[in-house]
């Protein structure tokens, strides 16, 4: 969800995109829905507890899946709207403009947010987006080592801050009491209320949602940490655009080592963590105090990816079809989310707390095919996406041209 170019005006044509950033922006959207649906179409404590699921094979894909995607490309997508808005800073700068537009840009993204945490998923992150991107965007003026020297800082600070959080369950026993039934092992009582909501009609689940759209911005946002650790990776995703690993510019030489480094290390941390648990017999005190090494696999699986997929550019490797994704990642993303909803919600197929794993992968499965055929076709007609095009409408004040062209 960015974009680039130099002086313009208007939004980004095609051909002044950095496919890099649309790569990695693609493959982000599409592995956050592998995840994200657990927690759709099923009670929340299946987002995190693998041995929640029925059987062994099933909790064996909740396995791989915290191997290769759990905090990681959540982490990425995070980063990437810094850079994003860096090089709409670039853009504006060339023009001799202020920072006006990245502050419509983020007021409209908490708007959709909100609209998106209340109506159709409380698992939202554009509103988490847009609050934080109102701070990040004082930062754009710095140059490129600054990035680094102020934004790593804060993102020590937020990791700390979150980590912390995220213990306190193993040493506030009335906490524990609280969050163990809703995040980690939920009780008939807490499984039926949210069963009951969901799977009720439109007006239960806005009142469930918006209940829950409270907690999740003072509960983790405010007292957790998060608007912290989040403003930290966009800092540090604006460092590493303008350092050009986000512009796929790193040789090599450089990102190949980088990339075996930072995946060896966030995978052996996954290892840890699944090892404690499976000792533990899955407890929640142990899964509090562990937290740390989730965050930590986080940025170092994020960063490693991105080494990975700027060396598979740099081989030749064509990711076309990904790029589309990516430069359509909020129409995808909303996307995905109404497809989640339309499984669950009574309102709908009424499917919620009774989506096995596996019949959620092959959801996802038809969903990958269908968003790598429909972007392409899309945006061989037109500028933007859906709703991409609503954004960048409201943010410039006036329709923008749709079609291509001809």
């Amino acid at each position: 969800m960015s974009e680039y170019s130099q002086p313009p005006a208007g939004p980004v044509a095609a051909g002044d995109r950095i496919d890099y950033l649309d790569i990695l922006r693609g493959f982000a959207v599409m592995a956050i829905f592998i995840v994200n649906i657990k927690g759709m179409v099923m009670p929340f404590a299946y987002y995190a507890n693998p041995s929640l699921w029925a059987t062994e094979f099933e909790q064996g894909i909740a396995t791989v899946q915290k191997y290769l995607v759990d905090d990681k490309w959540r982490t990425t997508f995070t980063a990437l709207y810094g850079a994003g808005l860096l090089m709409i800073w670039d853009r504006l700068k060339a023009r001799g403009e202020g920072r006006g537009l990245l502050l419509k840009r983020n007021l409209w993204l908490l708007f959709f947010g909100a609209f998106h945490l209340i109506l159709i998923w409380m698992g939202d992150i554009l509103f988490a987006y847009g609050l934080t991107g109102l701070l990040a965007m004082l930062f754009v003026r710095m140059k490129a080592w600054q990035f680094f020297v102020v934004g790593l800082p804060i993102l020590a600070l937020g990791s700390v801050w979150l980590s912390g959080f995220m213990a306190l369950p193993a040493y506030v026993p009335d906490m524990a009491a609280e969050m163990k039934p809703l995040f980690w092992a939920p009780t008939e009582d807490s499984l039926n209320e949210e069963i009951a909501a969901m799977g009720g009609g439109v007006l239960d689940q806005i009142i469930y949602r918006a209940m829950g759209a409270i907690g999740y911005i003072f509960f983790y946002m405010l007292f957790g940490g998060g608007v912290v650790l989040s403003l930290g990776l966009m800092v540090v995703g604006m460092g590493l655009f303008r350092s050009g690993l986000y512009r796929g510019t790193w040789p090599l030489a450089i990102t190949v080592p980088l990339a075996a480094a930072a995946l060896g290390a966030a995978w052996y941390l996954d290892y840890l963590q699944i090892t404690e648990l499976k000792a533990s017999g899955y407890d929640f005190f142990v899964y509090s105090k562990i937290g740390w090494m989730s965050v930590l696999d986080g940025y170092l699986g994020a960063f490693g990816y991105a080494c990975l997929i700027s060396a598979l550019v740099s081989l030749g490797i064509k990711f076309g079809a990904v790029a589309a994704v990516g430069r359509m990642a909020f129409t995808n993303y909303i996307t995905c989310s109404l497809i989640g909803t339309t499984m669950a919600g009574g309102h709908a197929l009424g499917m919620f707390g009774d989506v096995s794993l596996t019949t959620q992968m092959i959801v996802v499965g038809v969903t990958f095919v269908g968003m790598l055929i429909w972007s392409p076709l899309w945006l061989r007609v037109f500028r933007f996406g859906p709703l991409e095009w609503l954004w960048r409408s409201l943010v410039y004040g006036q329709l923008q041209p749709m079609r291509r062209a001809e």
